[in-house]
């Protein structure tokens, strides 16, 4: 009698054991790998100040990024690209040159364009409790800044940067070296979440991230244990 049962298939009433599925799955060959880096802690800036348009790292920020460079030593990544801004790109070169890499610049990688709060006055506003920034802050979005780009442009803005880096990367993994609002709405945008200011980004945290035609994974968030463990705490 033949079995109605496909080859290799295990029956109700087998008493074989069978291992626990992933929901992983296999990766795709077209799969892309990105590590989606915050900068290091930037210098303290006086608002309005010229060093507030740019502010270089922190010497705390430098050691951090020293610190995600050596956690990284033994992992593959074939490209390394970063925003403009000296806090993204000197976080960046730790993990570029050892691997004798050039760090790839992409300007619309920056931070959100903050309009009337640039230049350090989104820090003293938020430093100061001011009330506009409390208001603004419960928000959870961009949106209502004077002069600033706003949630859909920003999300739009950095979505075509990295689904543009994810195209070239075919199963390869690259890290980008942004800011955490970068990072924020990058996530929210392939995932459809209304709030942009939704996850906490730490200095120097990696949230990973694979894409391919099947559509986005999230391997981790935030994932900052070269610093510390985000769930017992301390920094």
């Amino acid at each position: 009698m033949t079995s109605s049962n496909p080859a290799g298939a295990t029956g109700a009433n087998s008493t074989e054991a069978v291992p626990q599925p992933t929901l992983r799955g296999e990766p795709h060959p077209e799969e892309c790998e990105i590590l989606l880096i915050r900068h290091g802690r930037s210098a303290d800036v006086v608002p309005g100040s010229a060093e507030s348009t740019d502010p270089p790292l922190h010497v705390v920020g430098v050691e951090q990024a020293a610190r995600l460079a050596q956690r990284l030593s033994g992992r593959r990544i074939d490209a390394v690209y970063s925003s403009h801004l000296s806090r993204a790109y000197h976080t960046a070169l730790p993990l570029a040159a050892p691997r004798g890499l050039e760090v790839t610049v992409f300007e619309d990688l920056e931070e959100v364009r903050l309009g009337d709060w640039s230049n350090g006055e989104f820090r003293r506003r938020a430093a100061a409790r001011d009330p506009e920034w409390v208001a603004w802050s419960l928000t959870g979005r961009w949106d209502g800044i004077p002069g600033a780009e706003g949630d859909e442009v920003f999300r739009r803005r950095v979505a075509a940067v990295i689904d543009s880096l994810a195209g070239r990367h075919g199963g390869q993994s690259i890290a980008v070296v942004c800011h955490g609002g970068v990072i924020g709405a990058y996530l929210a945008n392939v995932f459809g979440i209304h709030r942009t200011a939704w996850l906490t980004v730490e200095n120097t945290s990696i949230s990973q991230v694979r894409l391919s035609p099947a559509g986005p994974v999230v391997v981790t968030a935030n994932d900052c244990h070269h610093l510390y463990d985000p769930v017992l705490g301390g920094a």
